[in-house]
């Protein structure tokens, strides 16, 4: 076992030292945690894989670490960007393709999970207390937390800003991740006996930075037995690592170019994921994701505006929680009698 307690939990100060590491520093750690994991599990191991530009990042360190037959594992939801789809069906060495589906073994969709479940909108922190304030069957105590705090404070209290949507016809939930992402994996490895390197990295969130600094690079036990070969990396770094060793990446992203001040950039979109979902929607300036699919993938756009809960419009649903949805092209020019008026 190559278990070391440093990488079970962080302290404060080790997380704040190993996300600000050199580099190169940070480089070879990676490459340290990827063979001992790979060396633990005898092999027995799997990437999971979205073709985005942090697993593309660590798909080609694995490679050049511990070669081609580490299977490269692509979860197609059906909510990908095309783009993505034909270009992580073009990875190197080993590539498994997985879907989601109903206990039934029918495939799952988007539109069914929409139907059943709400629609994916605010963040993965906010929607499951709405759900569960809504729907689940909660003591007095935890609803009572939900909704004001408790004596360890309001960490976990829906923020008062989104106490409206307690009281919308449409439902709001986080369960679309869980069916048709985190459930295809689930199954593989059940199937498989495999365990996953993951892409993580410093800049996907409050919330999976403060889970890595909790458990550290490899988790070897638990419920969740994975290694995060980035944890202590930054976009910035992502994006050198992929310049410096000129790896490919998906067309959607258009060039990596760099600042007069050394900052590196996408000249097309800056993440990628499953295309309908509305997390983190809200905090984008325009053109939004939804407002550049409207220019980009029309037909995909059209499809997404039209998803029904209750019988409520994705489209009214999203401008519900103020994320625009059209622009001034979409519209036309505005009339000058109604500008005005």
């Amino acid at each position: 076992m190559f278990i070391q307690e440093d990488d079970l939990k962080l302290n404060d100060w080790q997380f704040a030292q190993r996300k600000y590491l050199p580099y190169e520093t940070k480089l070879r750690l990676s490459r340290k945690r990827i063979e001992e994991w790979y060396d633990n599990w005898g092999g027995q191991v799997y990437l999971s894989y979205s073709g985005g530009l942090d697993s593309t990042a660590l798909l080609h360190m694995i490679r050049k670490t511990v070669g081609q037959e580490v299977p490269a594992v692509f979860s197609n939801t059906g909510l990908e960007f095309p783009e993505i789809v034909r270009f992580a069906r073009r990875a190197s060495g080993e590539f498994a393709e997985i879907y989601p589906k109903w206990k039934d073994g029918s495939r799952v969709t988007f539109k069914q999970v929409v139907e059943k479940y709400g629609f994916p909108l605010i963040s993965k922190e906010t929607a499951p207390k709405i759900r569960k304030l809504r729907h689940g069957n909660l003591s007095d105590r935890y609803r009572n937390y939900l909704l004001n705090g408790d004596e360890r404070g309001k960490f976990g209290m829906l923020p008062k800003k989104w106490r409206f949507l307690l009281d919308t016809k449409f439902d709001i939930s986080e369960q679309c991740c869980d069916i048709t992402k985190k459930g295809p994996f689930k199954d593989y490895v059940k199937r498989t006996g495999r365990v996953p390197y993951i892409g993580t990295t410093q800049d996907e969130g409050f919330r999976r930075e403060h889970q890595y600094a909790h458990t550290g690079c490899n988790v070897y036990d638990g419920k969740t037995i994975k290694s995060q070969p980035l944890g202590p990396w930054t976009r910035q770094d992502v994006l050198r690592y992929i310049v410096e060793n000129d790896v490919e990446i998906c067309s959607v992203y258009g060039d990596i170019k760099q600042t007069p001040s050394g900052i590196y950039y996408t000249t097309g979109e800056q993440r990628t994921g499953c295309m309908f979902c509305a997390f983190g929607a809200h905090i984008e300036k325009c053109p939004n994701r939804f407002q550049r699919m409207a220019m980009t993938h029309p037909k995909h756009y059209k499809i997404c505006m039209e998803l029904k809960n209750n019988g409520v419009r994705y489209q009214d649903a999203l401008e519900t929680c103020g994320i625009e949805t059209e622009t001034w092209e979409q519209n036309g020019q505005m009339n000058i009698m109604d500008f005005l008026a």
